[in-house]
């Protein structure tokens, strides 16, 4: 019998970070792996200097290899962990990690509907498009104790 994967969608947000602690806590309890997942993209042309694919890439490793290590703090329980650094459409890309999995996990950002909006949100498309159950975690320090207060208006009031 093969053991059940668990992806989760690592980058350098806390909330990401919170979703790898969760995801390998969920691991111990259903006896899965762990594949992180963290999706980069190169455009040289948005950076102030230069920078290489392969600088990309390996930064991609980088941060991956420092976010299993402090999850690994918080979970001192053995979980087996992949890692996986792609390149391409965040949410595009996690879905197809998790095709095959039993759960995708996933972070929320703390930006408001006009950053939805404008930049589009990886959780949302995982939620919207995923063939398999969607956790997503939201950014540590969201206070639990209130309920839905309004947003500040997207456009100042005069």
């Amino acid at each position: 019998m093969s053991r059940s994967t668990i992806v989760v969608g690592v980058d350098e947000s806390e909330s990401s970070h919170a979703a790898l602690v969760w995801a390998l806590r969920e691991a111990v309890i259903r006896g899965a792996t762990v594949l992180a997942v963290n999706v980069w993209s190169h455009e040289p042309l948005s950076d102030f200097a230069f920078t290489s694919v392969e600088a990309v890439r390996q930064a991609s490793r980088t941060l991956l290899a420092d976010a299993v290590d402090q999850a690994r703090e918080h979970v001192p329980a053995a979980v087996w962990v992949e890692t996986s650094s792609v390149s391409g459409n965040p949410s595009v890309r996690l879905l197809e990690a998790a095709d095959d999995a039993e759960l995708l996990v996933v972070g929320s950002h703390r930006g408001g509907l006009l950053r939805e909006v404008m930049l589009g949100s990886c959780s949302s498309a995982c939620v919207r498009h995923a063939t398999v159950p969607v956790v997503v975690i939201p950014p540590p320090g969201r206070d639990r104790h209130h309920k839905h207060e309004a947003e500040p208006p997207i456009v100042p009031t005069y």
